[in-house]
């Protein structure tokens, strides 16, 4: 299943999509941490089947800061960091299954998540 979700991930990098896709940051600003941290995570995984470990790294780079950051956010409200990488999960599984509905609209999502958390 995995490997399925991967090979859509990487047919929809290599096509322009031009649909309006609904997947928006939430107006919380520290969730987008854990959204674009999840999705960030997904793409280094499946770039780096595709062969490109450079954006794999670069995604990985970009996912464990916003990691350290997400953690920062549960610590500031006497939440462990523990309960923060299990948070981060749930995002991960949530934007698993939504890849397997539409991964269009995860592909999309990143590239809101890399707009706002630039290299």
């Amino acid at each position: 299943m995995v490997r399925l979700i991967i090979l859509l991930f990487i047919g929809l990098l290599a096509t322009p999509s031009y649909a309006d896709h609904s997947m928006k940051l939430s107006p919380n600003t520290d969730e987008h941490l854990f959204q674009c941290g999840s999705v960030f995570v997904l793409m280094s995984g499946v770039v780096k089947l595709a062969g490109d470990t450079e954006k794999s790294k670069r995604y990985r780079v970009k996912f464990d800061r916003l990691a350290v950051m997400a953690e920062s956010v549960f610590e500031r409200t006497n939440r462990s960091k523990k309960e923060a990488e299990v948070y981060m999960q749930e995002h991960v599984d949530l934007y698993v299954a939504l890849a397997q509905k539409d991964a269009r609209q995860v592909v999309a999502f990143t590239r809101v998540c890399d707009l706002r958390y630039p290299d």
